[in-house]
């Protein structure tokens, strides 16, 4: 598995068969102007991925995460917060290239930590979201897979407060991981 994703389209035609059109009604509540106060985010997620580097083990990786976000109306919010990441197969990966390739100058005792903040946008379809964000490393002390990310997934509601996530985390066209989650929207 070399981590590349594609993102692909399709077209299709839909054809009906009957001679009669559905009747459409349109509901006049969507038209009551929506506002909500801005609401803050906690999210854990974790899960388990190891580097390119063939044979080196899977390692668990553990972030949180904090956003406020700002519904626009019924379906779309805007969100702005900070993650933390602590991925221990970044640890074992620092420690491996500093022994396997002196000559990069990379010291085994690099944190392997990271920092990010990210913006997205949020698409509510009844109890479940698709999220989308755009995060750019602050702190950084290694280079890995450069410093923008991409985050897609889908969040479930399972109650006004409490969600579950499934995500992907990416840079560019390369996945990093597939993050199961829990949060809290206060």
């Amino acid at each position: 598995n070399t981590s590349v994703n594609s993102i692909t389209a399709s077209l299709g035609m839909v054809y009906n068969l009957d001679d009669e059109d559905p009747e459409y009604k349109y509901d006049l509540s969507a038209d009551e102007k929506f506002t909500e106060p801005i609401r803050y985010n906690l999210v854990f997620r974790s899960g388990i991925n190891e580097s390119d580097v063939v044979g080196s083990g899977r390692f668990p990786f553990y972030i949180f995460s904090a956003y406020a976000d700002k519904r626009i109306n019924h379906k779309s919010a805007f969100q702005f917060g900070g993650d933390l990441f602590f991925s221990k197969f970044l640890e074992e990966l620092i420690k491996y290239n500093a022994a396997a390739f002196p000559e990069t100058d990379v010291d085994a005792d690099t944190d392997y930590k990271r920092a990010g903040l990210f913006i997205g946008h949020e698409l509510f379809i009844n109890k479940l979201t698709l999220i989308t964000q755009l995060g750019y490393y602050v702190y950084y002390p290694y280079d890995f897979e450069g410093r923008t990310y991409q985050r897609i997934g889908l969040n479930y509601y399972f109650s006004d407060r409490w969600f579950g996530s499934l995500t992907l985390k990416s840079h560019a066209a390369k996945a990093e991981a597939v993050e199961l989650g829990i949060g809290i929207r206060l």
